[in-house]
């Protein structure tokens, strides 16, 4: 039933909204996904009146954010029916309504009509920036050092000039909306400066990112008599710029924090997703760590009971910088200041914030230093490069802002902090820091390298959904086996580039964690073959690891055996073992362990690997002889007990897999639950292994129970691993399998009816992926069809 106009005029404003919700309710999936476009319209179109409604009770601040809410609401209906002309006339009434709401000089501007033209605006810059990243060349293996080293300065050139084009474009389009907003409203009561900050500060803005700034006064203003009416125009002032950007259509509704949005699912469950809206140009999200505009924070919370506000004159602007404790409330307002750019007005109340954040930047005061040793040591543990990577690999997408663009930027931006570089680009803190002599020419041209791979990286991405969507890959795969992260993610900018890239990254986090004293700190970083490989390794790049490895091998001596040379052989033995050369892998493994390996983590490494070498070389009674010996040798490794035990686990896994096959099924079982303990005991360290894994070890002991007879036991443990499947997002051929245990175990009780409604369930899964070239799944297909056929037959 589609929401219509409310019967009951009687209802309090609440209860209105209450009801709204309950009926968008009706139309979201599990994910909180709209079902239906055209439906839900219908009441965002009714709750962006309903906002409109409350704004004429709510106080004077209060009232803005509502006004705010509402354009979203309207703007999001028209989103999903351009059509509609009710829909049409309540957006322009509300903007006529705000104007005489905020005293607006000019009552008869047209807001709808300025978007439009910054909408034309916006269209030209990214057509634009698309035909420029065309033109970006991928670099092969194939090339000479100085080939590589030609392509990668020029890629550095394109990109700066890319970021240069996109910022001016960017900056003339906000330019463009601050003067309408100033004809709208009439005389300014004072100077002020539309400030930038974040990337486009930082010249690396996106044709789809947000605009962060804020509104600096004159100084002395805040002296006068007339100070609160100043602050209203210029409040009013916000909120007419951002019901025009709003007016894009760009703006997703979760970014403005509807309240009656984030109660429309019950807590733990995926809140309200606005899949219908292009998140494009708009304002920073209305969020507790967010709020980086004028308006700023102006909700409090039950455990952050403050706001602010960002419409102040210079000297009040700049006491954010040593407000320690909106850094411990989460808000970075410090850090976000402390890097920022000219947009529209007096540009002399600009250059005061400019050289007051430059003494700051300059001063000697020890609490600045330890904030940003703090965040410093945050940003390394949260963007660590190593454990993103680590992380990636067991998922079905990755965000490419947090993978990519921030592992790199984030800590050069920290280093032109702690060594007063007041310049926010990454490009221009690199140079600085080379004419400085903190780094050498090798060191500066590696890191802008990697700046510009980052860009890049973002700016294709978005472009290619036109919208601010940092995430590549999928949202359900087949199997683990058919993960296309990595893919999506080197198809950006070329396979090569992308090794290089978090090479380059690792090496730069390695350096900051290994120096203390970084405020006078020169280092210079180099790319070695251990980094390449390692990199190649993380990225799941087993064919390249051996073909890297068959002319690298040629230039080493055969029996180096320095660190980084076995590991670099204990990769190339992965590689191998990941591409099904498990007799060529057991050789690789077996010459490490002549080598008598210290590095414990690399001995653990090579032990589970050679396990599972013998193991597909079907060799399983030597699987469980080495086992067995090396439980032993785990104990005495100089591991931590969390390490110890997940080594266990896997042993004893590989254990039971080998029981399996032997037709050992009770041993099998045994063994499971053996890796059940360890897991249990891995918990209690506060290191819990992914509960997709203890979907994993039910399924596994439910198979081995089945063949043993035990159907209801076996059904038992086949629930429990479909349950965890799918809380935890477990792949296409893990769900078919409990289906097809479940089926079987019905069938073997003659349960027919029961039987085949799992096989049906398998089938339907299994189909869904035939397109897709799932050639391996045709066999279990036709499987399915058949119990089907055979559960029929039964019941007829």
């Amino acid at each position: 039933m589609m929401a219509g106009p409310l019967q009951k005029a009687d209802l309090s404003w609440g209860r209105k909204m209450n009801k709204m919700t309950d009926r968008l309710k009706e139309f979201l999936d599990k994910n909180g996904k709209e079902k239906d476009a055209e439906k839900s319209a219908s009441i965002f179109h009714q709750m962006g009146l309903l906002y409109m409604e409350k704004s004429e009770q709510d106080d004077f601040i209060t009232k803005k954010l509502t006004l705010i809410r509402s354009a979203a609401l309207l703007n999001a209906a028209v989103t999903r029916q351009p059509g509609n002309e009710q829909f049409q006339k309540s957006l322009k009434d509300f903007c006529s309504n705000l104007l005489q709401t905020a005293g607006a000089k000019i009552l008869k501007a047209d807001l709808l009509e300025i978007a439009k033209i910054i909408k034309k605006m916006a269209e030209e810059m990214r057509r634009e920036t698309e035909e420029s990243l065309v033109t970006l060349r991928n670099i092969s293996y194939d090339l000479s050092k100085q080939e590589q080293n030609n392509l990668e300065n020029e890629i550095i050139a394109n990109i700066k000039t890319i970021q240069t084009q996109i910022t001016l474009k960017y900056k003339n389009m906000m330019k463009f909306v601050s003067k309408e907003c100033e004809k709208i409203m009439g005389n300014t009561p004072c100077k002020y400066s539309i400030t930038g900050m974040g990337s486009l500060a930082r010249c690396e803005i996106t044709p789809y990112s947000d605009f962060e700034h804020i509104i600096l006064l004159e100084e002395g203003v805040q002296k006068k008599e007339n100070y609160p009416e100043v602050l209203e125009y210029f409040r009013w002032f916000s909120v007419i710029f951002q019901t025009i950007i709003i007016n894009l259509q760009e703006t997703i509704l979760p970014s403005v924090a509807i309240p009656n949005l984030e109660q429309v699912t019950k807590r733990g469950e995926k809140g309200f997703f606005d899949a219908f809206t292009k998140r494009g140009i708009s304002f920073d999200f209305i969020r507790p760590y967010a709020c980086h505009f004028p308006l700023g924070r102006m909700e409090k919370t039950e455990k952050k009971q403050f706001t602010n506000e960002f419409i102040k004159p210079v000297s009040e602007m700049l006491k954010y910088l040593d407000k320690d404790e909106d850094l411990k409330n989460g808000y970075n307002i410090p850090n976000v200041l402390i890097t920022t750019c000219q947009v529209y007005g007096d540009n002399q109340i600009y250059q005061q914030i400019f050289e007051g954040i430059k003494d700051v930047l300059r001063s000697d005061k020890l609490p600045k230093y330890d904030r940003l040793m703090q965040q410093l040591n945050e940003d390394l543990q949260n963007f660590d490069a190593f454990d993103s990577l680590n992380a990636v690999s067991a998922d079905s997408k990755c965000n490419i802002k947090r993978l990519v663009y921030r592992t790199t930027t984030l800590f050069i931006s920290a280093l032109g902090q702690l060594n007063s570089i007041d310049d926010g680009s990454s490009f221009a803190i690199i140079d600085q820091l080379n004419n400085n002599n903190e780094i050498d020419d090798g060191t500066a041209h590696l890191l802008s390298y990697a700046v510009a791979v980052s860009c890049q990286v973002r700016l294709k991405v978005y472009m290619e959904k036109e919208s601010q969507d940092d995430y590549v890959g999928e949202n359900q795969i087949y199997g683990w086996s058919d993960n296309k992260v990595y893919d999506n993610l080197m198809s950006t900018v070329g396979e090569k580039t992308m090794v290089d890239y978090f090479a380059i990254a690792y090496k730069l986090q390695n350096v900051l964690r290994r120096n203390d004293g970084l405020s006078n700190m020169k280092f210079n970083i180099t790319l070695k073959p251990f980094d390449k490989f390692k990199m190649l390794h993380m990225l799941n790049l087993h064919a390249r690891i051996i073909s890297e490895w068959e002319s690298y091998s040629r230039e080493q001596p055969l029996n180096s055996s320095s660190g980084d040379e076995l590991f670099i052989r204990w990769w190339v033995a992965s590689a191998y073992s990941n591409t099904h050369q498990y007799n060529e892998s057991l050789l690789m493994l077996e010459w490490l362990e002549e080598r008598g390996i210290k590095d414990p983590d690399l001995k653990q490494e090579v032990m589970r690997g050679k396990a599972w070498c013998l193991f597909y070389l079907n060799r399983f009674q030597e699987v469980l002889q080495f086992i067995g010996q090396v439980k032993a040798e785990v104990f005495n490794l100089n591991l931590s007990d969390t390490r110890k035990h997940l080594l266990y686990v896997h042993l004893a896994y590989i254990s039971g897999w080998c029981q399996y096959k032997s037709k050992e099924y009770q041993l099998a079982i045994d063994q499971y639950m053996d890796v059940a303990e360890y897991a249990a005991r891995i918990d209690q360290r506060g290191l819990p292994l992914k509960e997709i894994h203890r979907a994993l070890w039910f399924y596994n002991i439910g198979d081995c129970l089945f063949e043993l007879g035990h159907y209801d036991a076996a059904m038992n443990e086949a629930e429990k691993s479909q349950k965890h499947y799918e809380q935890h997002n477990g792949t296409v051929r893990d769900k078919c399998k409990c289906y097809s245990l479940l089926g079987r175990c019905h069938l073997k009780k003659e349960e027919y009816t029961k039987a085949s409604i799992f096989f049906r369930s398998e089938l339907d899964l299994r189909l869904q992926f035939v397109p897709n070239e799932k050639k391996h799944s045709d066999k279990y297909i036709n499987f399915a069809k058949k119990n089907i056929q055979i559960c029929q037959e039964n019941v007829q």
